[in-house]
């Protein structure tokens, strides 16, 4: 398939899933990202606190700070403490740009594995439904971790490597940068993605192969939810709900290939007809 179509592909499956969101029911899986975002800030920032307050402190105490009583000591130890609680703070941030997707893709990957599944039913027209299976949930829900993990472990060495790369190199350093966006975009539309190779009982091997036969599907089908974590911030709090659209936008993409596939075949047997 040719780069152009892969993209239309990627494009029209979020084109389609922002559709389904309000209107065949998806609207209220929203709740699930809210309650995680919740549960993250709350556990998140108050541990992310707890070690500034710590850092700042030994750092304070190492440089005897706290005991100096030259001029302007008391302010540069509050400088020092703010310099110090703001790294950290940035760091988790950081942190959470390169592998929290991964942490949101794990959390709710029970979740994901239910839209995804709703999600080519209703495309179907009700006509393809697979019944519930406690079983073979929690297959697909391993599965989904797995994924997750196996990605998160591909993209963190090729980070490394591009970050070797770019201190030897360092004149083709933001080429790294971009680079590293196009991975982590095609390895959350992995992700995504992978749910429908499960239900159509594709091995691990094969759900590489056919996703790599696909790569621009994937990466559009990702690029979204790459995008929103690098917002300042906020970025953390919409990803999970971006999250939810891309599992139908990936869904969607995957059922469109599989027409293109179909489609192909039936003119490869016409022709040797």
């Amino acid at each position: 398939m040719k780069f152009g179509k892969q993209i239309s592909i990627g494009i029209k499956g979020y084109t389609k899933a922002v559709g389904l969101l309000f209107s065949k029911g998806f609207i209220k899986y929203m709740i699930f990202p809210l309650l995680l975002n919740i549960v993250l800030f709350g556990v998140g920032i108050s541990f992310v606190k707890e070690l500034a307050d710590w850092a700042s402190t030994a750092f304070v105490d190492w440089v005897n700070l706290g005991e100096a009583e030259f001029w302007g000591a008391s302010a540069l130890k509050w400088i020092s403490e703010g310099i110090i609680g703001f790294l950290i703070y940035s760091m988790f941030f950081i942190a959470f740009i390169f592998f929290g997707g991964f942490i949101i893709l794990i959390i709710l990957s029970p979740l994901f594995s239910i839209i995804s599944e709703k999600t080519e039913s209703v495309i179907s027209d009700g006509n393809v439904n697979y019944p519930f299976e406690f079983k073979q949930f929690m297959t697909d829900v391993f599965r989904g971790i797995g994924i997750a993990l196996r990605n998160v472990l591909f993209e963190t060495g090729i980070m490394i490597l591009v970050f070797i790369i770019g201190i030897i190199l360092s004149f083709v350093s933001w080429l790294g940068v971009i680079f590293m966006f196009f991975v982590s975009a095609y390895f959350y539309g992995f992700s995504y993605m992978d749910y429908t190779n499960e239900r159509h009982n594709r091995n691990l091997k094969k759900s590489v192969r056919y996703i790599r036969k696909y790569k621009w599907v994937a990466i559009v089908n990702g690029a979204l939810f790459a995008v929103v974590l690098f917002i300042p911030w906020i970025g953390v709090a919409l990803s999970s709900f971006v999250a939810v659209i891309s599992v139908i936008a990936g869904t969607v993409s995957m059922m469109e290939l599989k027409k293109y596939e179909d489609s192909e075949t039936d003119v490869v047997s016409y022709h040797e007809a």
